[in-house]
């Protein structure tokens, strides 16, 4: 699968895509060099892709917090799903994996970023609905903390 993935970004133009074979490979990389986006299977081992998500969205030690992250994976029950979009994924995309399947889901993080927030309990992109009427908002204002877009890499001026 690494190197169908690896084959379809080179396709899209993506110079040199690296590769990691565990959480802490994975880690030990972006240390060494950040990325914009993580494509992260969630049945790894030992660690499972839904830990490494959290060590990158909560650990302080975290090289990049705020990295694009698109989860790939078999895993297809509705608990997958909801378990890595709490731990802070971007985009979730159920293998068998095409190229316009990959495609669209690093088009959207793209055209259609949504900000990243800070709770007590979640790091990563903002998951609120938008509503016509504020009435309809389930959280208070006050309880998110919004991160400020000049943080990413991609939205800084040079």
């Amino acid at each position: 699968m690494q190197r169908i993935v690896k084959t379809i970004l080179r396709a899209f133009d993506i110079n040199n895509p690296r590769v990691a074979s565990s959480a802490e490979e994975a880690i030990q990389a972006l240390r060494a060099m950040p990325a914009d986006i993580a494509i992260i299977d969630l049945d790894m081992a030992p660690v499972d892709g839904n830990e490494l998500i959290r060590q990158l969205r909560t650990e302080e030690s975290s090289p990049t917090p705020y990295i694009q992250i698109i989860v790939l994976t078999a895993l297809a029950e509705k608990t997958d799903v909801t378990t890595a979009r709490d731990k802070g994924m971007n985009e979730f995309i159920l293998k068998p994996l095409s190229p316009m399947m990959l495609y669209k889901a690093i088009e959207r993080i793209i055209k259609q970023p949504r900000p990243f927030v800070r709770i007590e309990s979640y790091v990563g992109p903002c998951r609120r609905r938008k509503y016509d009427d504020p009435k309809e908002d389930q959280r208070a204002e006050d309880d998110i903390s919004f991160i400020p877009e000049d943080t990413f890499p991609w939205n800084r001026r040079n």
